[in-house]
């Protein structure tokens, strides 16, 4: 018996979130050890223009000026009395590691409900099989925009993705001024409208799959 397309879906969906899981998980892993190396070489006191000392540093070069020239840096600094960069940089960089997965699960989900519901439509159960294709586009548009925002917040966290945050922003822009109430929440829109698209995400979870 073969496999319904339905069914390839559902395995690309497990194959997509297995690999860009080892992927992020590898590229988290290689910054992590590239600072680690950094801050050895820093503690040593070793040359900062020798040969050793400039290919140690600069693949971390770029989040480090942007950590510091963030507008935590000097006053995390004055609060724990040290330098706060690679506390800083690991912090942005599990931020980031969150928010990539969470993208790779949005992904992995739509996918995963577009295959069921090719599957329901293919057994005859047509009703059920609009039903939860309904729900599956419903959720594709919400994660859509909650990706959106994900590049934005890691432009802000990283620096990083500054063409593809301008276009994000732009297309989130008019949502944002809906939620923008002002007064003790002025400034907060960014995190309402990330709330309301989660619990909106839940509620049609909740009601086209039962979860």
């Amino acid at each position: 018996m073969g496999i319904s397309l339905g069914d390839m879906l559902i395995i690309l969906a497990g194959w997509i979130s297995l690999i860009m899981g080892y992927l992020i998980n590898i590229t988290v892993g290689a910054v992590v050890i590239l600072l680690l190396l950094r801050w050895v070489n820093d503690a040593l006191g070793s040359n900062p223009f020798g040969r050793l000392s400039y290919y140690l540093r600069k693949p971390t070069n770029d989040l480090v000026y942007y950590v510091r020239s963030s507008q935590f840096y000097f006053p995390l600094k004055q609060a724990l009395k040290i330098d706060p960069t690679y506390l800083l940089v690991l912090i942005a960089v599990a931020i980031v590691w969150y928010v990539a997965l969470s993208v790779i699960g949005y992904l992995n989900t739509v996918l995963y409900g577009l295959g069921t519901s090719l599957n329901q439509l293919a057994a005859g159960a047509v009703a059920r099989g609009v039903y939860t294709l309904i729900g599956t586009a419903l959720l594709a548009v919400i994660f859509f925009l909650m990706t959106l925002m994900t590049i934005v917040f890691i432009n802000w966290i990283s620096g990083r993705f500054n063409r593809s945050a301008y276009w994000a922003m732009h297309r989130i822009s008019p949502l944002l001024r809906i939620f923008e109430f002002g007064g003790a929440f002025a400034g907060f829109s960014f995190l309402i409208l990330w709330l309301v698209l989660s619990l909106a995400a839940g509620a049609v979870r909740a009601v086209f799959f039962g979860s």
